[in-house]
């Protein structure tokens, strides 16, 4: 569920479109390794704050979004949300051409 400072931008058309292409873009796959299911959610891959919500470098952008299951988009905002209480930061992994 959206955070009240979110929920003017998630019901933007600006998000609708930016969301059905980002779906359309992984073809409606979860990007979670391992994940056979369908994506039905867009993930900020660097969370929505009151501080970044007008920026669209963070709201909007291609490399900052992944199209997840609900389960995995689930899991992975709980793991978040744990590391920020202990004080950590999750960081992303990714593999250049050579893996």
């Amino acid at each position: 569920m959206a955070k009240a400072f979110a929920k003017s931008f998630y019901n933007s058309k600006e998000w609708a479109a930016t969301r059905t292409y980002i779906l359309k873009r992984d073809g409606y796959h979860c990007t979670e390794p391992g994940c056979p299911n369908t994506a039905t959610e867009v993930h900020h891959i660097i969370e929505l704050t009151p501080e970044n919500i007008g920026n669209p470098a963070i709201t909007m952008s291609e490399t900052n979004l992944r199209s997840l299951c609900h389960e995995c988009h689930q899991r992975i905002t709980k793991q978040m949300k744990s590391c920020e209480q202990k004080g950590n930061v999750l960081v992303p992994i990714g593999f250049d051409a050579n893996g």
